[in-house]
């Protein structure tokens, strides 16, 4: 390995190090936890001792038959204790108040019920209670060009009959996802570096097609189906818990290092909201972040 690549490693392993220490901050090996969709890379290890389940699409041999195929590292996919099937994650678990912690990296932007994922991670989780979470920063993803998703959405689709997301979440996703220098995510670090030369992934057959499979057969995507910066993450989370659609408060919110911001919400019994002036500066911060460059 040339020296170039030695330091490019010791980089990525320092960095991976300061990750897992953010999402880990309220967690330790005695507690009970959760992690939902490691897949690749569990942020929990249970090889490591932590004293936690998980929950994933697939069986542990699936996921290794599927990501083998990729030409992916499997070494660290873990034992999965639950097959998700559609159920809330309370349901099938069938464990309420019960963990100390729950961790979810890149998770809580496919749902397509914001509103029920928390709720449902509530229900599993005892009071003072931590959700820890990764999220993407759609300003070095390939939803740089869509909007940071509204409170309102979140209700709509919290009051949707059918959870599968909506056919105009898709089109959006269809017809603004881009990549920039071919990366369909790149560093915050870089940001400046790099060409703003960004192409959109989907032509318009592509589009068109989506659109009619979508209304012909209704369903889940696996898309993004909610889009954040930081500032706005933090404003829905109060938001709704001003609102009682959830009990979680930001307890910690890390500023986003690569392409993802890191928080950890916190179970209360008491949700307090903003004053007015705090809310109008927050909500600046969001317009701030979203303008579009």
């Amino acid at each position: 390995m040339s020296r170039a690549a030695t330091l490019k490693n010791k980089v990525r392993v320092i960095k991976e190090q300061s990750r897992l220490k953010k999402l880990l901050y309220y967690i330790d090996k005695n507690q009970k936890g959760l992690e939902i969709g490691p897949s690749l890379r569990p942020v929990a290890p249970k090889k490591e001792g932590y004293q936690v389940e998980i929950i994933d699409h697939l069986s542990q041999a699936e996921l290794i038959e599927k990501y083998a195929a990729m030409g992916l590292d499997t070494s660290k996919i873990e034992e999965v204790d639950y097959i998700w099937n559609g159920s809330s994650y309370c349901e099938l678990t069938g464990k309420k108040d019960y963990y100390d912690y729950i961790i979810a990296s890149h998770v809580i932007e496919h749902t397509a019920d914001f509103i029920g994922f928390l709720q449902d991670c509530s229900m599993m989780l005892n009071e003072n209670g931590i959700l820890s979470l990764a999220v993407p920063d759609k300003r070095y993803t390939l939803d740089h060009f869509r909007m940071v998703t509204t409170t309102g959405k979140m209700i709509d689709d919290y009051l949707a009959p059918a959870k599968t997301g909506s056919v105009g979440t898709l089109m959006d996703f269809c017809l603004h996802a881009v990549s920039r220098s071919g990366k369909t995510a790149w560093s915050r670090y870089l940001d400046g570096l790099l060409k703003r030369d960004y192409s959109f992934i989907h032509d318009y057959a592509q589009t068109q097609g989506a659109y009619e499979e979508a209304v012909k057969h209704p369903g889940f995507h696996d898309i993004h189906q909610y889009i954040f910066t930081p500032s706005s993450f933090a404003l829905l989370i109060v938001e709704l818990g001003e609102y009682g659609f959830i009990d979680f408060t930001v307890d910690k919110m890390y500023p986003t290092v690569t392409d993802e911001f890191i928080v950890l919400l916190r179970k209360k019994k008491e949700v307090s909201g903003l004053s007015d002036n705090e809310k109008m500066k927050l909500i600046k911060k969001v317009s701030k972040e979203n303008r579009i460059k």
